[in-house]
């Protein structure tokens, strides 16, 4: 899976998980840990497989990091 960490703000390839638990193991460790598995569990919801949901994460966190930085 190719997707954009928010723990380690870089662009990884890394083999997807199969559960959620093992999706929820990649935010550990980070002060921003409780909102990225928040944004997860949103995108799951609404049906979203572990995949295209972690992809989803990454790519949110991205832009607001960007819009962070615009906003200087």
């Amino acid at each position: 899976m190719y997707w954009y960490n928010p723990k380690t703000r870089c662009s990884e390839t890394i083999p997807a998980p199969t559960t959620d638990e093992e999706a929820f193991a990649l935010f550990e460790g980070n002060v921003n840990a409780v909102a990225f598995v928040a944004e997860y569990e949103r995108l799951r919801e609404t049906g979203m497989g572990i995949e295209q949901a972690l992809i989803f994460t990454g790519h949110e966190f991205r832009l607001k990091q960007l819009e962070f930085r615009a906003a200087r």
